[in-house]
């Protein structure tokens, strides 16, 4: 039917009309996406491209200024600053590391874990004053390290033999990028042929170490946590005899 020469649309045909113009817009839509999807996978498959070599990274803001720290292929470890200056480039690291504030200076470190029968640790520890890291000395000798809260001082723990019946923990502190023992407590529950069962505390100073108490190896039964406990109550209470 016709108006004024003009075709009138029946309810029908403009229901059709507009299904089709949206089936069009959304098939544009459609190719319009599906064209940027291809450039974003292209562009992301070219970053893993470039990126393949690298097995670990992390970052950190310290001092107002980004740095990045990346494990390589190639079995490197690195640092970059916020300009991506490499700033530190060593091979004695592992992979397995993260930004943390060891020593409480309010600056993030860099602490690394080593996977294996007795854990240890390695640290990086922030320079403010050449806004670099420096590795801290002798810091592997004392695993599984704690802070004894309020204080500048730390016990570290590890097995020394007999299925871990044997042990040792070491305090000490951090000063000048070096690590300075104090003292160490020995536990000894393994029946020794040369050594009776006990628990030895010894005195550091300048490399000699020095017997200052014996107790009886069945204390550490006493605690909830057994030695755990025991170490750790030792060391907070009588840190200061080791000054």
């Amino acid at each position: 039917m016709t108006q004024s020469g003009r075709l009138l649309r029946t309810p029908q045909r403009f229901l059709a009309a507009n299904v089709t113009n949206n089936f069009m817009t959304k098939f544009r839509n459609s190719i319009t996406l599906g064209f940027f999807l291809i450039i974003t996978l292209t562009s992301n498959c070219q970053e893993t491209r470039i990126d393949s070599t690298i097995l670990n990274a992390d970052s950190s803001v310290i001092e107002g200024k980004k740095y990045k720290a990346i494990y390589r292929t190639d079995e490197f470890f690195y640092i970059l600053d916020s300009h991506d200056k490499i700033i530190f480039k060593s091979k004695d690291y592992y992979k397995f590391y993260e930004f943390s504030d060891f020593d409480n200076d309010g600056n993030k470190d860099i602490l690394f874990s080593y996977i294996g029968n007795v854990p240890r640790k390695d640290l990086l520890l922030f320079d403010s004053k050449n806004k670099n890291f420096k590795a801290l000395e002798n810091f592997s000798n004392y695993p599984e390290p704690i802070k004894i809260e309020g204080t500048k001082y730390y016990y570290s723990y590890h097995r020394s033999g007999c299925a871990d019946r044997n042990w040792d923990s070491d305090l000490f502190f951090i000063e000048n990028f070096k690590t300075h023992k104090l003292g160490t407590i020995s536990g000894r529950e393994c029946e020794n042929k040369d050594e009776k069962d006990g628990i030895y505390i010894y005195k550091s100073k300048e490399s000699k170490e020095t017997l200052t108490e014996t107790r009886e190896i069945n204390e550490i039964h006493k605690f909830q946590n057994d030695k755990w406990d025991f170490i750790k109550e030792y060391w907070t209470k009588n840190y200061k005899k080791f000054e």
